[in-house]
């Protein structure tokens, strides 16, 4: 479950939607590396197709109702993450 407050936190994975104007929605799924402190936090996630990225402005997305929580990660996904 995310923290009390709802951040994510490692080993969950969470779905970004966005839209640009005109545009349909995109979706997609990451699991969560790690995520920074403060009020702008950042996160480590893994994007199947991509890898391991860094974003800074994800405090930003979940402001805006972006990210939505999915569940935890499976065993098998966690044990290739590196993720105990």
């Amino acid at each position: 479950m995310p923290t009390p407050t709802g951040l994510p936190k490692a080993g969950e994975v969470w779905q970004r939607t966005h839209a640009l104007p005109g545009r349909e929605p995109v979706s997609f799924q990451f699991v969560v590396l790690a995520r920074g402190g403060g009020s702008y936090w950042s996160l480590r996630v893994y994007v199947p197709g991509k890898g391991r990225v860094l974003w800074v402005d994800p405090a930003y997305w979940f402001a805006q109702g972006q990210l939505a929580y999915v569940g935890p990660a499976g065993p098998e996904t966690r044990a290739k993450l590196g993720l105990s």
